[in-house]
């Protein structure tokens, strides 16, 4: 129980303390405040005060015409100061059956999974296609980044100190598609910028890329906080502003960067990137693309002995660029 304390309270200040205190703790919530209560000055309004406080009286009821009784659902009683449970998060998708539901139901009307017919050879197919987005007048680069900076559709507006929608060649016959922005991205507005962007750099260099020849973006446009993953929801938010840069783009190839942008693009039910990088895949956006390992685990696993994370990813950048060549002209 809290207590009063002011020298010289008359018994009448201490009465009117302990109504006051009562009136507004919550019900079962009794030794809840238990520091000292100081008293307010002796010419202090009370009635006032409770009047001020005290519950507005409850509107007329207005009494419908009498019908047929309906049974209302009981719920468990709970138990006094016992916080009711929290709703329950829906868990992430595990099968390409339930990815597909989900879209379905989450979506844009633009969003909608096929089935992928199998690519060429030597590339296996993905779970689904997106089927075409409605045609814009007039789209450029410049309108999708304009409309994503002014985004609001998801709470990462909140967070966000810049989008990050993209940069490089807008006719490049190469898209590298990363997950989400990072910190250093949020606060330059541009991606792969940070350590493991500069990793990137030093692999796309040795392997006879040059950045500005190819382009680089995300799935999310603005940063998860704490670099958390994405979430489908958010995933799908941002998927019209992806489809749209590749329409306009038209890459002959893509590079999914890590497991989270590859389980996206190709598919939930692809094996994790130790066991698929290298390889290729008919993506959702119908284009070939490859699995291969985010730049940010590699910095993690300096090691460049046969075998290890940096190996693997020089031989498939190198496979990766064969195929890109194939297309100069």
């Amino acid at each position: 129980m809290a207590k009063s304390r002011k020298s010289g309270d008359s018994e009448e200040q201490q009465a009117a303390a302990v109504d006051l205190i009562a009136l507004l703790t919550p019900p079962g919530c009794d030794g809840l405040y238990e520091s000292e209560v100081v008293m307010p000055d002796a010419d202090f309004d009370f009635d006032q005060l409770a009047a001020d406080v005290a519950p507005e009286p409850e509107p007329a009821e207005v009494k419908k015409p009498a019908g047929p009784a309906k049974a209302k659902p009981v719920s468990p009683a709970a138990k006094p100061g016992q916080p009711t449970a929290p709703a329950k998060m829906r868990p992430p998708p595990t099968s390409a059956e339930e990815y597909e539901t989900l879209a379905r139901a989450s979506a844009p009307s633009s969003f909608r999974a096929s089935a992928t017919p199998a690519g060429p050879s030597g590339e296996k197919p993905g779970s689904a296609r997106l089927q075409p987005l409605a045609e814009i007048p007039g789209d450029t680069l410049d309108k999708v980044a304009a409309e994503i900076a002014e985004c609001t559709r998801c709470d990462l507006c909140k967070t966000r100190n810049k989008t990050v929608p993209g940069v490089g060649n807008p006719k490049a016959r190469l898209v590298l598609i990363g997950e989400a922005p990072g910190a250093d991205e949020d606060a330059s507005g541009v991606p792969f910028v940070g350590r493991a962007g500069q990793h990137l750099d030093k692999i796309l260099a040795a392997a006879g890329f040059k950045r500005e020849e190819i382009y680089i973006c995300n799935i999310l446009k603005c940063r998860p906080p704490g670099n958390r993953n994405p979430t489908l929801s958010e995933m799908l938010v941002c998927t019209p502003f992806l489809q749209r840069q590749l329409r306009l783009i038209e890459p002959k190839l893509i590079g999914c960067l890590g497991n989270v942008a590859i389980k996206f693009v190709i598919g939930p039910d692809s094996p994790g990137i130790t066991r698929i990088h290298g390889q290729w895949f008919t993506s959702i956006f119908g284009v070939p693309a490859m699995a291969m390992y985010h730049p940010s685990y590699l910095i993690r696993d300096t090691s460049r002995e046969k075998g290890s994370p940096n190996w693997q990813m020089w031989q498939d950048i190198q496979a990766l660029k064969k195929r890109y060549d194939e297309f100069s002209g």
